[in-house]
């Protein structure tokens, strides 16, 4: 073999022994932030259900990311040695507070767990609360999740079943069959003008008497940060024995003293 033949194999040779060592420390690298990063994952009690009854114990747990950011969430049932976790890694949840609740919503006398997290993940341009229902399984002895309607699925019923109008300072909303009329001059709003919209962004839900309720502002728009609100759709939630699903919607007109009109702009 001639000098250049040895020369050029050699240089080969350390190319690709350069670029094998290249490759394999750029991986030990990632793989080293990645222990770095799940190490650095902090598991959270975000909420909790207290109870006089040890079983009936329920935690909201999740593993926190960043100081907005919770993934990997657990629900935890009983706070013995023997608690019953049930994990749900693709849930996700943002900065803003998410609600717990424990009720009997789907009406067979045992208590379901209810959570509400705030997926900003979607952005602005979509509703962005997620609601999971887990029901008491009573012959397994055990909590299964539900299937709630698609939020889109909820749009569309509202759409079809409610119509807003305004002529000057009279709006009409006409829901289910019934009107309901108001003069929003008296709410001293800043240039009101059209158009009336509803706020899928900012849903919020609550249990009453057994009944889960999602609450929806109707807002109009005006010269200022945010709409002004003038009242609220509020939709129940039934179910059929399949899903929950919303079939009747009621409006409710704004009252300044009731803290259900109360919305934040998150």
């Amino acid at each position: 073999m001639n000098t250049k033949k040895v020369i050029f194999t050699l240089v080969l040779f350390f190319l690709v022994l350069a670029t094998s060592i290249g490759w394999m420390a750029r991986k030990d690298t990632e793989e080293s932030e990645k222990v770095i990063a799940e190490e650095k994952r902090e598991r959270i009690v975000l909420l909790s259900v207290p109870s006089d009854i040890r079983y009936q114990m329920i935690y909201l747990m999740a593993d926190k990311i960043t100081w907005m950011d919770y993934e990997n969430f657990v629900v935890q049932v009983n706070d013995s040695t023997q608690e019953t976790l049930y994990h749900f890694p693709n849930w996700y949840h943002g900065k803003y507070p998410p609600d717990l609740f424990y009720h009997d919503v789907n009406g067979d006398s045992f208590g379901d767990i209810i959570i509400v997290l705030n997926n900003d993940k979607a952005g602005m341009e979509k509703p962005r609360k997620d609601i999971h229902i887990l029901n008491f399984i009573k012959e397994r002895g055990e909590y299964e999740e539900a299937i709630i309607e698609s939020i889109e699925k909820t749009i569309a019923t509202i759409d079809s079943i409610v119509t807003l109008e305004k002529h000057d300072n009279i709006v009409t909303i006409h829901v289910n069959g019934e009107k309901y009329v108001s003069d929003i001059s008296e709410y001293n709003f800043m240039n009101p003008r059209e158009p009336l919209y509803i706020s899928f962004q900012q849903i919020t839900y609550s249990v009453e008497n057994g009944q889960l309720f999602g609450r929806v502002p109707v807002y109009i728009a005006q010269d200022s940060v945010y709409g002004g609100l003038i009242g609220l759709l509020k939709l129940p939630y039934v179910w059929d024995g399949d899903e929950y699903i919303v079939k009747q919607i009621k409006f409710l007109p704004y009252k300044s003293d009731d803290e259900q009109f109360f919305f934040s702009f998150n």
